[in-house]
């Protein structure tokens, strides 16, 4: 009886962990366009490895200043976090150094 619940909890634990880290994505790429439209942004960016290009949203005000600011321009290779679901950036880096 002991085994059945300790695998039944291991089963549960692993699929729920799946779940929460399954929309996350990660992509290195350059910009190739930034449209600023109020409080939200949308971006295309064109992949390193596979060479294609994703439409990406960014909504959160600390990524959005950085793209108001000219800090992060079209052209500038990004290391970007994004959910592939909805497509919405959670975190811009730029991949050069200090």
């Amino acid at each position: 009886m002991k085994r059945l619940v300790v695998l039944v909890v291991m089963v549960m634990v692993s699929a729920w962990s799946a779940l929460a880290c399954a929309g996350e994505s990660k992509m290195i790429g350059t910009i190739q366009t930034i449209k600023i439209q109020g409080n939200a942004a949308e971006v295309s960016m064109k992949d390193r490895k596979s060479e294609a290009i994703l439409v990406l949203q960014v909504r959160d005000n600390s990524n959005l200043e950085k793209l108001k600011d000219k800090k992060i321009r079209v052209g500038d290779e990004l290391r970007i976090r994004f959910d592939s679901n909805t497509k919405i950036i959670s975190r811009l880096q730029k991949t050069a150094g200090c």
